[in-house]
């Protein structure tokens, strides 16, 4: 090659690596948005219940969630939700490149409680179950056996449930009563339904409980007639006196013979005392005739029940310090009566005016 030749050639080679460095120019193609995250908590609800929505979004020029959570929103935030039946979200991220989508489902549940009586269902206080989380929602069908009031004292009643395992949820509803599970028995299938048998005792009754139309005035201890080791017994105080002053009976002067003192015996004292031919009123025949809390089965207490509320006057409540007729019968003339300012058991002229305060037994 001749000298200039070769001058030429190398000349269009230095050109050339000139204008590959300065003079090009280096295309970058434009990205789509890119969802970090986009999560609800918790994921299963009960219908009137909120989750909460929470996203992370980059590169967008616009965010938008549908099912009204919003169409301009911020790249990071979050957001409550209520949704009354199972929902799917999504999440819309946008810029100049393009669209992104997420989504994420909020399950509403819909588990329904057979009626139990006495209780309000749904049934709470779950001890969790072996296989079971505490976030466990229980569903279908409880059987209670004996089939009578579930409260009745410490009864042990067995019940038979359906359960279906949801996440985020706990059994909720009436308080102080609590569901233990038998060792002998397990959930076949925890992740979807299966059978247990639990106990449901209840919570033992003290003196002053609201109960059974009235305050509980006294509970049974061994020894007294009628008591249960096993099923808690007692009387059951009007929650007000039924009179400030009235007479023993209308019949004043003629024995009814057959009332007893000890504690049992005030309801048949109150039935000898109201069947007493031409009585039309009194204390006896006033809690005879008594419904109260739902309850008709009231009577006046003998001498030994009414000295019980005496001695409980405080817990129960509502006591004057005034005398109070009991239904024992002392004779033709008198009947026995407590003041409640000293507690002293007195016999009184069936005709003084007395107050009364009505009782019942469970």
């Amino acid at each position: 090659m001749k000298r200039h030749d070769y001058l030429k050639f190398l000349l269009i080679i230095l050109v050339l690596i000139f204008m590959t460095g300065c003079g090009a120019s280096t295309i970058t193609t434009p990205s789509k948005p890119v969802i970090n995250s986009f999560t609800a908590s918790p994921l299963t609800i009960a219908a009137g219940e909120s989750s909460t929505l929470a996203w992370s979004v980059s590169d967008a020029t616009s965010v938008s969630i549908n099912q009204g959570v919003g169409s301009s929103l911020a790249l990071n935030s979050s957001a409550s939700v209520s949704p009354t039946a199972t929902t799917t979200y999504t999440l819309t991220a946008t810029n100049a490149a393009g669209t992104v989508i997420a989504t994420v489902q909020v399950v509403v549940s819909t588990s329904t409680y057979a009626a139990i009586p006495g209780v309000t269902a749904p049934v709470t206080g779950a001890t969790p179950v072996t296989a079971i989380t505490e976030t466990t929602q229980y569903t279908g069908t409880v059987t209670w056996s004996p089939d009578n009031d579930p409260f009745q004292g410490s009864v042990i009643y067995t019940a038979t449930i359906t359960l279906r395992a949801k996440t985020g949820y706990t059994l909720t509803g009436v308080a102080a009563d609590f569901f233990t599970v038998d060792g002998a028995t397990t959930v076949t299938n925890a992740a979807d339904s299966g059978v247990i048998k639990a106990v449901f005792p209840k919570t033992l009754l003290t003196v002053g409980d609201s109960y059974g139309g009235g305050k509980v005035a006294y509970i049974l201890v061994s020894g007294d007639p009628g008591y249960d080791a096993n099923v808690q017994h007692g009387l059951i105080a009007a929650t007000g006196d039924q009179s400030t002053g009235i007479a023993w009976s209308n019949i004043t002067n003629i024995s009814v013979g057959t009332t007893g003192t000890a504690i049992g015996t005030g309801q048949a004292n109150t039935t000898a005392i109201v069947g007493q031919a031409g009585c039309t009123s009194g204390a006896a025949k006033l809690c005879n005739d008594l419904t109260e809390g739902g309850y008709s089965d009231w009577f006046l207490p003998s001498k030994d029940e009414l000295n019980k509320l005496y001695l409980n006057k405080e817990t129960i409540g509502g006591f004057a310090e005034d005398a109070f007729w009991g239904s024992s019968e002392f004779n033709a003339n008198f009947a026995r009566g407590q003041s409640f300012d000293s507690g002293y058991q007195f016999n009184y002229y069936k005709y003084y005016a007395r107050r009364v305060r009505a009782v019942r037994a469970f």
